[in-house]
C-alpha cells in the first residue's frame, strides 16, 4: 500500500486532561499531524460527537490494551465535528479535522453536505507511515469491537 494520504495535515489535538473545572489553567487544543504520532497507528474516525459516536468512543477507550495486543502501538481517534463535546474523554490521540484536509485526502468527507461530519472508516498505518490496512462502516452504523481490532490484527500481524 502507499503512504496515507494527509498524514501531514495540522489537525487540532484535543487535549485529554482538558475538563470544564480546568477551563481557565488548561489548553482546550494544539496542532498536530498523524505524522507527529510515532509506532503502529490505528486511525479510528468518527463523524463527531453525540449519541451515534458515544459508543465507538467508550470501545476505545475502554479496549486500549486489546489495540495493544492486536499490535497498534497508538489509536488515534479522529472527528469531523463537535471539539468542545470530545475534549476530556480521557483518550490520548483526540482529533479534529476542522479543514477537512484529511477527510478529502482519504475520501471520507460527504458529498453535498455542508456539515464537517466525517465517514467512519478505521485505517492501520505502520511505523513507516505506509496504509497497510483500512475498512470503511456505514455513517450511522455503529462498529463492534471485533470488527475495529480485525483491522488492527490484519494491518499489523
Amino acid at each position: 500500500m502507499a503512504t496515507l494520504p494527509g498524514s501531514d495535515v495540522q489537525l487540532i489535538r484535543l487535549n485529554p486532561e482538558w475538563s470544564v473545572e480546568k477551563a481557565a489553567s488548561t489548553p482546550l487544543e494544539q496542532e498536530q499531524s498523524i505524522n507527529d504520532i510515532k509506532g503502529k497507528r490505528l486511525i479510528v474516525t468518527l463523524p463527531g460527537a453525540g449519541g451515534f459516536c458515544n459508543k465507538e468512543f467508550d470501545l476505545v477507550k475502554d479496549n486500549m490494551d486489546k489495540f495493544k495486543d492486536a499490535g497498534a502501538d497508538e489509536v488515534v481517534v479522529i472527528v469531523g465535528t463537535d471539539i468542545l463535546s470530545n475534549a476530556g474523554r480521557g483518550l490520548p490521540h483526540i482529533y479534529q479535522d476542522v479543514s477537512q484536509e484529511f477527510g478529502n485526502a482519504n475520501k471520507l468527507t460527504l458529498e453535498g453536505v455542508k456539515s464537517r461530519y466525517l465517514q467512519r472508516s478505521v485505517i492501520a498505518v505502520d511505523a513507516s507511515g505506509e496504509q497497510v490496512a483500512r475498512e470503511d462502516a456505514e455513517l450511522l452504523g455503529c462498529r463492534t469491537l471485533d470488527g475495529l481490532l480485525a483491522v488492527a490484527k490484519k494491518g499489523f500481524s
